[in-house]
């Protein structure tokens, strides 16, 4: 089922595996950015869902300001999620933005796990299993 859409990015909730999936289409930045990170939590709490699929592989360079607005803002709002697996991105640029926002972090509130393909991405949120908090 497909929750949210724009021309940077696609939302959506697997009801097979019971994963949130965000697949990153094209560049964005600020609002369009942000939407999506935000759909991403209101999804969680909508559908109790407490495993998240970062396609990342058509991510570009995220700006200074989101990677902040992630690691101050946003990262505290997902105490839903549990899991998060991230299927790495393409482009270098996009790496290290990526790898900056994690050295930001002090306290994941969730379990991060990088993956080069999206199939074993996958196969591990499905392996994972609820907590109980």
């Amino acid at each position: 089922m497909v929750y949210y859409e724009s021309p940077q990015v696609e939302i959506s909730w697997n009801e097979a595996q019971q994963i949130i999936e965000l697949t990153w289409k094209a560049f964005a930045q600020d609002a369009q950015f942000r939407t999506a990170m935000d759909k991403v939590v209101e999804l969680a709490g909508k559908m109790n869902g407490s495993k998240v699929l970062y396609d990342n592989r058509k991510m570009s360079v995220i700006s200074q300001e989101d990677q902040a607005w992630v690691s101050q803002n946003w990262v505290k709002r997902a105490s839903d999620i549990q899991y998060c697996a991230v299927v790495e991105p393409e482009k270098v640029v996009a790496k290290s933005s990526l790898n900056r926002i994690v050295g930001t972090i002090d306290e994941f509130p969730y379990e991060l796990k990088s993956f080069q393909l999206r199939e074993d991405a996958v196969n591990w949120l499905t392996e994972m299993r609820h907590k109980v908090r």
